[in-house]
């Protein structure tokens, strides 16, 4: 893939414990550890997270009807809210920054990354069959939010999306693999615009089961997220170009020790660096995906040879789970310097190891 024929990122929306826009998140991202501060979970199940080991920090103050018509959401679970609000922003701020026809809309698709869901959808759903109500009076209205690909294709009905439409699950790195799958659709001219990110609620069900894995330190807060940015070809239109993606992959640890997880991501960077052009000394800043964890020793080990700024987004923003992965992208063009170049990194305990690489555009 030739310069001229990067997918470029043209804007992006952010919802997260720092708060609504990219201004909320660059201000997070330069705040000291010790003085983040902690947002209370939704007044309506607050209770519910007693006893929880650690913080909870959620987006602050979140209500889909202050970002769509109310009609239409009462049966929406916070997954599918938090994609469609960051997405709905989404579209309003690329129609006020560029001339976008009715037709570009249509035929624009979705990308989105999930681990499972709404956990809480699912698990609430067999409790009251099997509890009480019994699986002949289950509202119906209710079942969608139980299946993985909800937020995305809420997210194309609500705004007329008619291109490619997945979901992308894989763990931690969901995020990446969207964005892996979007380039792939665009540089083989199955799509003009994909809208790709991440996204994860928050709810006692995850908060309760990311403690039990002990995979995520009990310092890092349980948080969620949503991170949506627009992915368009070179020339497609006159947004300006916030970054482009040379090199995106996805890959896997087959022998999921520090050591194994460590040569599997070498070997992906490797190959991202290669397909990229760029060489290891020309990286400017460094976004791995795996600090809070007990990943972070591996990960630091692929990216030793790398002597580039730092930036931590999950000491920032909380442990986010699938929406870690727009995070990160976010954070890099929220941070990173017109020309500079970005790469991101991640490890999932699952085995899967993921990097990309992002030019800085001059406009931004």
């Amino acid at each position: 893939m030739n310069q001229a024929t990067e997918p470029r990122i043209t804007d992006i929306s952010v919802l997260s414990a720092a708060g609504l826009d990219m201004g909320a998140l660059r201000a997070r991202l330069a705040t000291a550890a010790e003085e983040l501060p902690l947002n209370p979970p939704p007044p309506t199940d607050a209770d519910a997270y007693a006893g929880i080991p650690g913080h909870i920090s959620a987006v602050p103050s979140f209500n889909i009807t202050d970002f769509v018509p109310k009609k239409g959401t009462k049966n929406l679970d916070r997954t599918t809210a938090l994609g469609l609000a960051a997405s709905t922003r989404l579209k309003q701020t690329l129609s006020e920054r560029a001339e976008i026809t009715d037709e570009s809309w249509w035929s624009t698709g979705v990308a989105m990354g999930s681990m499972a869901g709404s956990i809480r959808s699912s698990i609430e759903l067999d409790s009251s069959i099997i509890e009480g109500a019994g699986i002949d009076l289950v509202n119906p209205a209710q079942f969608p939010n139980t299946t993985m690909n909800c937020c995305a294709s809420q997210v194309a009905i609500w705004h007329k999306f008619h291109g490619p439409n997945s979901t992308l699950a894989n763990g931690t790195l969901s995020a990446i693999s969207a964005l892996q799958y979007a380039a792939r659709l665009i540089h083989r001219g199955h799509a003009q615009r994909m809208m790709v990110g991440g996204v994860e609620e928050l709810s006692p069900h995850t908060a309760w089961g990311i403690r039990s894995k002990k995979i995520v330190h009990d310092t890092v807060p349980v948080s969620e997220a949503a991170a949506v940015f627009a992915l368009e070809p070179e020339g497609h239109s006159l947004t300006p170009t916030l970054a482009t993606v040379p090199a995106c992959a996805v890959g896997f640890a087959p022998e999921r020790t520090d050591a194994g997880f460590a040569e599997a991501l070498r070997r992906v960077i490797s190959g991202v660096l290669r397909q990229a052009r760029v060489e290891g000394t020309a990286v400017d800043l460094v976004l791995p995906g795996s600090q809070g964890t007990v990943l972070a020793e591996a990960e630091q080990a692929a990216l030793a040879e790398f002597d580039a700024d730092r930036v931590d987004v999950r000491k920032a923003l909380g442990e986010c789970g699938s929406a870690t992965g727009g995070l990160q992208v976010a954070a890099a063009l929220a941070v990173g310097q017109p020309g500079s170049i970005a790469l991101i990194t991640g490890i999932d305990i699952s085995g899967t190891v993921g990097a990309a690489v992002l030019r800085i555009g001059a406009s931004r």
